[in-house]
This record gives C-alpha cells, structure tokens and sequence, in this order.
C-alpha cells in the first residue's frame, strides 16, 4: 500500500536504510558519523556484492520499513536530514500517494539538473533548496527512497555500481509511477573521477540495449544516447583537463566539519 498520511515517517526511526559497502573505514567516516543514523530504524549494510542491483535487493527483501532509503556508504546525512525527507514525502503523497522513487538530485522533465548536494568529487554544491518536489526522469545514485510497497526491485542483470538510479525511474515510470526530486541536502563525500571508468561503459552500454524504445536516456551525468556521442565528447574534455593537469577533487576526513563551513560560509 502506498504510505498514508496517516503512516508517513516521522523521522529516522520510520526508516531502513540499506548501504553497500566495500570500506568500513569510509563507512564509519562518513554515512555512520551522520548525526540521525543512530536513530535509524535498521541499517542494512550489504557487503561483498558484484553490484549495486543484488546488494539493494538483498537489502530490499530484508527491511522492514515501508520507507526505504538506498545510499552510498561515502554520503554525510546533516542533523534533521531524515525529517526533511518525511515532510517531502508529506507533501508527495497528498497529490502523488503511488510515487515510485525520489532521490536528492536528478534530471527534471525539462532536462535541467535539480536537487541539492556537495559533492568533494566536484568540489561545488550542485543545485540549490527548493520547496516543493520536483518530478524528474531520472535520478542520481548517491541517494535513492523508495516504499517497499511499491514492487519496484532493481535490475540484477545491470552489472557493477553506475546506472541503476535511471534504471529503476524508467522501471518504475513503466509501471506508471512518478519519480522525484526533494530537497534534503547532504554531502557526497567522494572521490572525484578524471575519467568515467570502463564499468561505466559497461552499464550505458547495457541501459542502451534495455531501454532502446526510451533513447535518449537523461541521467545526471550525461546522456545515453543510440551512438554514443556525449560518451565520447566526455572523454574528449577529460583528457583535455589531465592535460592541462586539473585534478579531481578528493574526500575529505570530516564531512561533519565540511558541512559546517558550508553553512557558515551561507553555501546552501
């Protein structure tokens, strides 16, 4: 059943939260330091998975919780984070009470980029707050929520971890349900990429075959289309910035103290 006004989460004890991790150390520095996850419902931590696919799934058939929040083992959730999420779904269900997935940033309906996030990968906050959802397309992996009621699982024969946050919004727009972008700022606490590795080929190439039929494809890191042509003008520009030696950015020890300077330097 869809989630009710009457049964919204009211804080982080509503919610499973399902992480794939391959560091503890990361793990421990950033998503666990989060001020709410101690009063999380349960976190599922999934290790040891080929993909981000089997590893949520696992996690999906374990939970609990109708609300479940899906996320990268290297994200700092700020104090209140979980809140902010159960008022956006508030305001979802009202008008949209069967939505399919909702994340903190994604590719609008229009084709602009929205939500709100720092990422250290980027070094640069990546949209801005806003007050109502916003409907999207597609949404970025970092953070992923979806209801457990929903039937949606993601798809496991879409190797390694790029990808399956467009995946499960087209999988889920076939089965008529929206997706969404809400306002609940966090950090990504990540290592930047000079260049997109070859397992993300391996996924646009494999999201190409699958979703044929909806090409071009817009996800927050650039456009699947039938030739290939933002891939290779993405290469093109990365290896222009290694030769003029732009380095990407690269995590930093405290998120916690990150996100306090973003916010006294009025960032957000």
């Amino acid at each position: 059943m869809p989630i009710t006004e009457n049964a919204l989460p009211a804080g982080a004890s509503k919610f499973s939260v399902v992480v794939a991790a391959n560091d503890d150390n990361v793990l421990r520095g950033s998503l666990m330091r989060s001020p709410d996850m101690q009063s999380v419902k349960e976190v599922l931590v999934q290790r040891g998975f080929a993909s981000a696919a089997q590893a949520y799934n696992t996690g999906l058939k374990a939970a609990t919780a109708e609300a479940i929040v899906f996320v990268h083992q290297d994200v700092f959730f700020p104090e209140g984070w979980f809140e902010s999420v159960s008022q956006a779904i508030a305001a979802i269900s009202v008008r949209d009470p069967d939505w399919g997935v909702l994340g903190v940033f994604g590719i609008s309906l229009s084709g602009e980029g929205v939500g709100h996030l720092y990422s250290t990968g980027l070094q640069c906050v990546l949209g801005h707050a806003f007050d109502k959802p916003i409907q999207v397309c597609s949404l970025d992996e970092v953070v992923l929520i979806m209801r457990r009621s929903s039937g949606l699982q993601f798809d496991e024969n879409l190797s390694g971890f790029h990808l399956y946050g467009a995946d499960i919004c087209l999988a889920a727009q076939r089965k008529g349900l929206n997706c969404y972008a809400i306002s609940a700022f966090c950090v990504h606490n990540s290592n930047g990429h000079a260049l997109l590795p070859r397992s993300y080929l391996q996924a646009a190439s494999y999201v190409r075959r699958k979703w044929r039929a909806d090409l071009p494809i817009r996800t927050p890191c650039m456009v699947i289309t039938r030739w290939g042509t933002p891939l290779i003008r993405h290469y093109v520009r990365s290896w222009i910035a290694l030769a003029r030696k732009r380095q990407p950015g690269v995590r930093c020890a405290d998120p916690s103290a990150l996100y306090q300077q973003l916010w006294n330097e009025r960032k957000l």
